[in-house]
C-alpha cells in the first residue's frame, strides 16, 4: 500500500482553486465596472467636477484590473485580493452613493428604495479606506505579514472596520450629504446614539495610531529584505516618493488664489491623479516579478528628469523676465524675448541633461558611475601599445572593480595560424 503525497494533493487543489479564483475575479470585475460606469453617469448629471470623477476611475480601473490578474495567476497572495476588493467596494460606494444622489435630490422619487441605497452606501467606504492604506503595506509584497507578532496590529484594522461600519449604520446622515428630510432609518437617538457616535472617535483613534505602525512594517521589511524583495519594496517607495510631495504640494496651494500657486496646486493635483492609477500598477509589477530589475533605471531617470524640469524651469522664466527688461526700450512685446528664451533653454537641454545624470550617478548610484570610469580609463588604456600578458592582467582587474565577481580568469588559446584567441 503506498502512501499519499501530500504535497501532491496540495499542488492539485492549488490548480483545482485556480479557475474559481479566475471566475470569482472576473465577476467582482464586472460589478465594479458597472458600479463605476452608474457613478461616473449619475456623477456627471449632478455636475460633479471632473477631476474626482478622473481620480475615481483610475483609482477603481487599476485596482480592480490588477487585483484581477494577481489573483488569476496568484490565488494564494492576499496582495491581489485586496487589491480586487478594495477596488470593488470603492466603485460600489461611488455607484450607490450616486444612484442615492440621483434620487433624493436630484430626482426625487426616480429611484425605488433611494434611503437604503443611501444608507448601504455609508457601509462601504472605511472597508475600502483600510484596505488599501492598511492591509496593503502591511501585507506587500508577500502577502503575509512581517511576522506573528503582527498579528495584533492587523486585528485593529478589523476592530476600526466593524467600529465604523456600526457607527455609519445606526447614525444620521452627514450633513449636506443628502436632503434635510432624507433621514437614515436605523439612526439611533438619545443617550445610545451618543454612545454610538462615539465609535467613529474610537475608529480614528485606532486610524492615528496603527497607521504609523503599517509604515514602520514598511521600513522593518525594507531593512530586512534583499534582492528580490527589495527591489518589490522599491515599487513601491517610486510611487509613494512622487505622489506623496505632491499631495503635499496640492493641499498646501490648493486654496492660493494667485496665479502661480493656483497652476502648481493644479500640476501637482494632477499628478497625484496620476498616482492613483500607477500605485496599483506599480505593486502588480512588483507581486509578478515583471521585469523587476527595471525600477532601478525608473527611479533615475524620475531624478534627473525632475531635476532637469525644475532648472529649466527657473532657467527659462529668468531669462524672459531678463530679456523683457532688457528690450523694453526696443519693443513693446515680449515675443523676442520668449524665442530668445526658448532657444537657450534648448542649447542648455543635453550639457545640463548629461552634468545632472552624471552628478546623480555620484550620488546615488555609486557602483555606475566607477564602473564607467573604470572603463573610460580600460579604453584610454588599451589605445597605447600594450604586452599581452600585461594586457590579459588588465582586463582581469577590470572586469573585477567593474562587475565585482567573485572571482575571474583569462584563458588564451594558440590557433595553428601562430595568432592567439
Amino acid at each position: 500500500m503506498t502512501r499519499p503525497n501530500h504535497r501532491d494533493a496540495r499542488s492539485a487543489f492549488v490548480r483545482s482553486g485556480q479557475p474559481a479564483s479566475a471566475a470569482v475575479a472576473a465577476v467582482i470585475w464586472a460589478a465594479s465596472l458597472l458600479s463605476l460606469a452608474i457613478a461616473v453617469l449619475t456623477n456627471a448629471t449632478g455636475g460633479t467636477d471632473a477631476a474626482s470623477i478622473l481620480a475615481a476611475t483610475l483609482a477603481v480601473i487599476s485596482s480592480v484590473t490588477v487585483g484581477a490578474v494577481l489573483v488569476t495567476r496568484l490565488p494564494n497572495n492576499l496582495i491581489g485580493w485586496v487589491l480586487l476588493l478594495s477596488g470593488f467596494l470603492l466603485a460600489l460606494s461611488l455607484g450607490l452613493g450616486g444612484l442615492a444622489t440621483y434620487g433624493l435630490d436630484l430626482h426625487p422619487g426616480s429611484v425605488p428604495g433611494a434611503i437604503w441605497i443611501a444608507w448601504l452606501s455609508g457601509l462601504t467606504w472605511m472597508p475600502f479606506s483600510v484596505g488599501l492604506a492598511f492591509y496593503l503595506p502591511l501585507l506587500f509584497p508577500s502577502g503575509h505579514l512581517p511576522s506573528a507578532r503582527w498579528r495584533p496590529v492587523a486585528f485593529l484594522g478589523i476592530i476600526a472596520v466593524a467600529c465604523s461600519t456600526v457607527r455609519n449604520a445606526l447614525s444620521p446622515f452627514a450633513p449636506g450629504t443628502f436632503p434635510p428630510v432624507d433621514r437614515n432609518p436605523l439612526a439611533i437617538g438619545g443617550a445610545l446614539g451618543g454612545v454610538i457616535s462615539l465609535l467613529g472617535a474610537a475608529s480614528n483613534l485606532i486610524g492615528v495610531v496603527a497607521l504609523p505602525l503599517v509604515a514602520a512594517s514598511l521600513v522593518i521589511r525594507s531593512r530586512r529584505a534583499s534582492g528580490v524583495e527589495r527591489q518589490q519594496l522599491k515599487w513601491l517607495a517610486s510611487v509613494v516618493a512622487i505622489v506623496g510631495p505632491a499631495l503635499v504640494l496640492a493641499i498646501v496651494f490648493g486654496q492660493d488664489a494667485n496665479g502661480v500657486g493656483t497652476l502648481i496646486g493644479n500640476v501637482a493635483w494632477l499628478i497625484v491623479l496620476a498616482g492613483f492609477g500607477l500605485a496599483p500598477i506599480a505593486i502588480g509589477l512588483a507581486v509578478l516579478r515583471y521585469r523587476l530589475y527595471e525600477i532601478d533605471r525608473v527611479i533615475r531617470r524620475t531624478i534627473v528628469y525632475g531635476i532637469l524640469a525644475s532648472f529649466l524651469a527657473a532657467a527659462y522664466g529668468g531669462s524672459v523676465v531678463a530679456l523683457s527688461e532688457a528690450l523694453n526700450g526696443l519693443t513693446s512685446s515680449n515675443s523676442l524675448a520668449i524665442a530668445g528664451s526658448t532657444l537657450l533653454v534648448a542649447g542648455l537641454f543635453n550639457p545640463i541633461r548629461t552634468r545632472i545624470s552624471a552628478s546623480v550617478d555620484r550620488q546615488f548610484y555609486r557602483s555606475r558611475y566607477d564602473a564607467e570610469r573604470e572603463l573610460d580609463a580600460f579604453g584610454a588604456r588599451l589605445r597605447g601599445a600594450a604586452e599581452l600578458d600585461g594586457l590579459s592582467d588588465e582586463i582581469a582587474a577590470t572586469v573585477l572593480r567593474t562587475l565585482q565577481p567573485t572571482s575571474a580568469r583569462i584563458w588564451l588559446r594558440d590557433e595553428p595560424d601562430g595568432k592567439i584567441d
